[in-house]
């Protein structure tokens, strides 16, 4: 018996010893780490990705890169980061949308809401239905009747999206709309400044042209900022929103202890004077979520837009 005691003290010690030798678990983020962006250098999301990126450095105490992979409106970063390691070296950070409508507009995408861990909801998108400022119509009720009373006015549509929710519309309205496609922000502002089309879906781009648009509807749930006087499409009856802020998202099975502290490190990089400053320039305001405001913001986004598609009866190619 005193044999085996002395054993298990022996044996006890060396596990004491070979526990000691083992290194300490390092509290994340040990180096630099990498902000995911889906959109080329030099857009809105772009430019205040790299000034929140400055910010966050700075409160985690390690470089945060940024690294572009636009393609597929954010597709490619997304396929990109769901094949990354869960070890909170590589994030997301850009339009929710990209996550919860991409799915469903495009078959065999690569990747679902579940693939992925949220963190936080950062700045909003500012979303609208906009026209040029010489319109004969002043706000959406005058542009509906001007519609009706003129079937086959031009919309400018730069995304399926954007298609889509004009084709709810225009079913729930008895509208003849003429579609037409362009790419990207800035194609719609050069056909809409061109009086090539009588309204089109802005993703808020048309906030840095004052005076150059009329904005006739919100696609956000709410009214905005910008535009207090500007009714929501929800507000006007229709059910239909686009809300679509900036997500920080991470790898399915990042650990939560990195989650929260990103979270945490975001709230403070959010509202630092630059990124203030940044989001009146470029019209993108900030509005910071948690952790649990953002994975409840996903979840209900996702099924949204999944019953918005469904009922346009859009199938995804």
């Amino acid at each position: 018996m005193k044999f085996l005691k002395t054993l298990g003290v022996a044996a006890s010690a060396i596990a004491a010893v070979a526990l000691s030798a083992l290194p300490a678990q390092a509290e994340w983020p040990e180096g630099p780490i990498t902000m995911l962006i889906g959109y080329k250098a030099g857009g809105g999301t772009d430019t205040k990705g790299r000034v929140l990126a400055k910010e966050l450095g700075k409160e985690l105490g390690v470089p945060v890169k940024v690294l572009n992979k636009p393609g597929g409106g954010q597709a490619a970063s997304l396929v990109w980061l769901k094949e990354q390691p869960a070890d909170g070296s590589v994030f997301f950070f850009g339009a929710s949308t990209g996550i919860t409508l991409n799915p469903y507009l495009k078959l065999d995408i690569g990747y679902t809401k579940d693939d992925f861990e949220y963190s936080a909801l950062v700045t909003e998108f500012q979303p609208a239905i906009v026209a040029p400022a010489d319109a004969p119509f002043n706000d959406w009720k005058g542009y509906i009747a001007h519609a009706k009373a003129n079937p086959g006015l031009k919309y400018a549509a730069l995304s399926p999206f954007a298609r889509i929710l004009m084709e709810l519309i225009a079913k729930k309205e008895g509208l003849q709309i003429d579609y037409i496609p362009t790419k990207g922000g800035a194609g719609m502002v050069q056909l809409v400044l061109g009086n090539q089309v009588d309204a089109a879906y802005s993703g808020g781009v048309h906030s840095r042209y004052p005076g150059k648009f009329k904005t006739l509807a919100a696609v956000t749930t709410n009214r905005q900022t910008q535009y207090p006087d500007v009714p929501s499409l929800v507000e006007l009856g229709y059910g239909l929103a686009g809300d679509a802020p900036t997500v920080v998202a991470f790898p399915k099975g990042t650990d939560k202890a990195i989650i929260a502290k990103m979270a945490a490190a975001m709230k403070v990089a959010a509202a630092s004077k630059d990124m203030a400053n940044i989001s009146e320039k470029i019209m993108m305001p900030v509005n910071y979520v948690g952790v649990e405001g953002a994975v409840k913001f996903m979840n209900e986004s996702d099924a949204a837009n999944k019953a918005m598609i469904e009922a346009s009866g859009y199938e995804a190619k």
